[in-house]
């Protein structure tokens, strides 16, 4: 690793005392980190910070299997694996399992209930269904931010893509529902589609789309499209035709939000070739651990979109544009108001025109912007590290083992 642990518990405010999970043992506990995309790393690193054993591999069958042999005390991975979690239950190994996508399908299989299996959920509202549903060891965790790797970085080296009034980092993907399912539509029913995914607009709407679903409007759309919609042992039928629903809600907004903008605003979008077609103001890929930090740090405004069938939990943006010291303007999501205070951290914005009042009114406004920016950066280095999610999710474990069980969250009850 490049940074020593016992620096990087100093930096975090009220972790010192935090060291390894078997203080009692002269050797500290291990855990195999299976690499993913993004923030695996980050977790590596804070895992190893709080004195344990950390080894990180690639997610392929050697390794999975080889865990028969190498017994580490935990595996943890981003994001469920039910193979993982069949195996941890075989060796009766604990499986930490952090979820920080919406939808991510495998947490609905059977595996999740495994009595070895702790999987931790950005989105609350998904943690509470399934904990109604029967799942036991499932935990609400919001993502994180690594500011020892941050700093590391010089935001102010020159980078041509850096310089914007309004930045949006994101991909841009085309659904399921557009590609394998709409074109086969009749008109009556690609119109009763269209006033469904017209409800998501209003901030409430995801919750209460499922039980909109009828069974004989699903079976017509199957009928009709003859695509293989199917639920799974905690996800109905209805419930996944409401994420396919969702995220054609949300390839929409995205592009409408910014068409908006870039008539008014100095706008540039960064994600994948998607956009191209959309928007005026795309200018490419940005790359995630180099450029993403300087166009965050460098932006007067950095916008969050959050996806309207995510329920209440926080994408990895809102995180990684205040670690930068970034000033952020988002949509509301109920995680906002119980992990930071709108208009000292960020800004919350309720529609597209009071996204437009927003922007207008903090780009006129420098040292309100970097107030703001500062104290989000401040709010975050206090309550919302890895090193801080690592101990806690293994807090959670170590309770669960001595047969006290967890609460869903500390920001929940």
């Amino acid at each position: 690793m490049s940074h020593d642990g016992r620096k990087i518990i100093k930096d975090e405010k009220g972790l010192r005392e935090l060291t390894a999970y078997s203080e009692q043992s002269k050797t500290a506990a291990s855990i195999v980190v299976f690499e993913a995309t993004v923030i695996s790393g980050d977790c590596a690193e804070a895992l190893q910070a709080l004195g344990l054993r950390v080894t990180t591999l690639a997610l392929n069958e050697d390794n999975v299997m080889g865990l028969m042999s190498t017994r580490p005390d935990y595996v943890l991975t981003i994001n469920f694996n039910q193979y993982i979690s069949e195996v941890c239950e075989l060796l009766k190994i604990p499986y930490l399992a952090w979820v920080i996508d919406t939808p991510c399908y495998p947490i609905y299989d059977k595996a999740i209930n495994h009595s070895h299996s702790f999987t931790f959920i950005y989105d609350a509202a998904v943690a509470r269904r399934l904990r109604q549903s029967g799942v036991h060891q499932v935990y609400h965790l919001p993502v994180a931010a690594n500011l020892v790797r941050i700093s590391q970085i010089d935001v102010h080296e020159q980078h041509s893509l850096a310089e914007n009034d309004i930045s949006f980092v994101a991909n841009l993907t085309r659904t399921e529902f557009r590609t394998s399912i709409l074109p086969h539509l009749s008109s009556q029913t690609r119109e009763r589609c269209k006033r469904l995914i017209d409800s998501l607009d209003q901030p409430d709407g995801f919750f209460n789309l499922s039980a909109q679903l009828a069974d004989e409007f699903i079976n017509t759309l199957k009928m009709e499209s003859n695509y293989p919609l199917a639920g799974d042992r905690y996800l109905s039928v209805a419930e996944k035709l409401a994420y396919l629903l969702g995220r054609e809600h949300s390839w929409q907004e995205r592009i409408e939000v910014i068409q908006r903008l870039e008539k008014r605003f100095r706008v540039a979008v960064y994600g994948n070739d998607e956009w191209q077609s959309q928007v005026s103001s795309y200018v490419g890929h940005a790359e995630h651990f180099s450029e993403m930090p300087r166009i965050f740090q460098r932006s007067k405004i950095n916008l969050n979109i959050i996806r309207s069938f995510v329920e209440s939990g926080l994408p990895m943006r809102v995180f990684d544009v205040l670690s930068c010291g970034g000033f952020l303007v988002t949509n509301d999501k109920e995680d906002l108001h119980r992990l930071f205070t709108d208009g000292k951290d960020l800004v919350i914005y309720r529609d597209t025109q009071d996204l437009l009042e927003i922007c207008a009114y903090y780009l006129e406004h420098d040292d309100e912007r970097r107030t703001i920016a500062q104290q989000g950066r401040v709010t975050l280095a206090q309550n919302h590290t890895f090193v801080q999610r690592m101990g806690d999710m293994l807090t959670t474990v170590q309770s669960e083992l001595r047969g006290e069980p967890g609460a869903l969250s500390r920001w929940y009850r």
